[in-house]
């Protein structure tokens, strides 16, 4: 079996920097002994090494910049570029050393040989922005070994790929200090030494672990690997350059994983009803946006001017240090059905209309309107869910439509001012099975500023205004 083992050494740098090429230099420290793990080229180039000091390092520039190394940042990268990569390798696994394996040799058949394979994921592994080395090898942990040692190159000689394999050191192995060591004590210093004793003699001298692990390096013994299952869900996370306290600057980093969706929706053929922004600020608990869209949508332009729209009424309670994307629902492309010659009124379909709005207002603040079987006023129209298709117009042809206003109060207020009717009265006299029965004389009315106001008066003979005509 040929496998390709790709090996991500600086995961959370790349996360970084793909947000600015410019900024640098940058180290990456590890929490448990503040010593150096990652670091780009600017920091390189100041004198700044892997496993050196926090405080060394810090000593050689004063604009470093230093974050904290997070392994569970990169376990999701690598879930990430796992979900990525299987539409193109059914069978991958993800390794604990920051790594993916990925089974090639059941997927030649579909691709003309091994370089139409390696260009096809090579051209993926380019759009996200990531260093990586990378080999093929006969087995899983041979593909790791030269992998991480930077072979970079396109082989699958089984020769060849072994005699580069032998050059490597004892010290590259995937073993334990005392089991190199032990090694080192009888004179096998390269994996070329260590092959050249049979697997029999090795386990009259050394331990079975050792036996198995040279085994399976050499591909004699099988070597069990889990294979990643891709959940058909979207998750993606930025952790930002600087803290920021104003929204409108988060724009750019989150077009970034709207693109990144863009894609994913693109090539699954599939549309998006709303996502969820994960707003993480320092010290306090998330802050999670729903922003929903009427009709599903996959383009990132789209989603773009949603989310400017939810941003602009949302307040931090903190700097925000980072922001995550998830989507966990979806839906399929509706067919379009609409006549050739049809006019087209507009540039915004009704859908498009309504996302927009509940993206500025709230989803709360915006609704339908649907008429009721009531002639009393207060109860002739309730709220409703918001309509993505107008209702045709029903007017019966031997009544007259009632002349209402646009506007009714939400409270009856008296009516204290002088007035001229202009139209009246209408009486309605109803309600008398529960309990809210009116009995009310409404006219049409004419205030001294010109208005036009519905007013009626009760059984009391006082006067009232309930609306305003537009």
């Amino acid at each position: 079996m040929l496998w390709l083992y790709l090996h991500f050494p600086q995961l959370q740098l790349d996360g970084l920097l793909a947000q600015d090429d410019h900024f640098s230099p940058t180290i990456i420290v590890s929490g448990s002994n503040n010593t150096v793990v990652q670091l780009d080229v600017s920091a390189h180039e100041l004198g700044v090494r892997q496993g050196m000091g926090l405080g060394v390092a810090s000593s050689m520039s004063t604009s470093l910049n230093v974050y904290e190394f997070k392994a569970s940042y990169e376990q999701k990268r690598l879930l990430e570029l796992a979900q990525w990569l299987y539409l193109d390798t059914a069978e991958i696994h993800i390794s604990k050393s920051c790594g993916l394996l990925l089974k090639v040799s059941n997927m030649l058949s579909l691709h003309t040989d091994l370089a139409h394979y390696w260009q096809l994921i090579k051209a993926r592994l380019e759009t996200q922005n990531v260093q990586y080395h990378y080999s093929f090898g006969y087995s899983p942990l041979a593909a790791q070994l030269l992998a991480q040692s930077g072979f970079n190159r396109l082989c699958d000689d089984r020769i060849q790929l072994a005699i580069e394999l032998g050059k490597l050191p004892i010290s590259s192995l995937l073993l334990s200090e005392r089991q190199k060591q032990q090694l080192n004590r009888v004179g096998i210093h390269t994996v070329q030494a260590l092959f050249a004793i049979p697997l029999v003699e090795l386990g009259r001298r050394f331990d079975n672990e050792l036996v198995q692990y040279v085994g399976r390096l050499q591909g004699k013994l099988h070597h069990p690997v889990e294979f990643y299952q891709p959940p058909e869900v979207f998750e993606r996370e930025i952790t930002l350059l600087y803290e920021l306290e104003n929204l409108d600057h988060l724009i750019k980093p989150l077009f970034k994983l709207l693109k990144q969706l863009e894609v994913f929706l693109r090539l699954r053929d599939k549309l998006t009803s709303s996502i969820e922004l994960v707003l993480m600020q320092r010290d306090i608990e998330p802050l999670c946006l729903t922003i929903g869209c009427a009709h599903g949508e996959y383009r990132a332009q789209k989603w773009q001017g949603l989310c400017q729209l939810v941003l602009a009424r949302t307040q931090l309670s903190a700097p925000l240090q980072a922001v995550a994307l998830k989507v966990d629902t979806f839906c399929e492309p509706q067919a379009h059905s609409d006549d050739l010659f049809s006019e087209r009124i507009g540039t915004m379909t009704r859908a498009g209309l309504l996302s927009m709005l509940q993206a500025k207002l709230g989803e709360e603040s915006v609704f339908g309107i649907q008429t009721t079987p009531d002639a009393r006023p207060e109860y002739a129209s309730v709220r409703s869910e918001p309509a993505l298709h107008a209702a045709p117009a029903q007017l019966s042809e031997h009544t007259a439509p009632l002349l209402r206003p646009n506007l009714l109060l939400n409270e009856i207020q008296p009516l204290n001012d002088k007035v001229i009717l202009l139209q009246g009265p209408e009486r309605i006299s109803t309600g008398w099975w529960d309990g809210h029965d009116i009995e009310r004389d409404y006219f049409v009315a004419q205030d001294m500023q010109y208005r036009q106001l519905w007013v009626f008066r009760d059984r009391q003979n006082r006067w009232f205004i309930h609306g305003v005509f537009s």
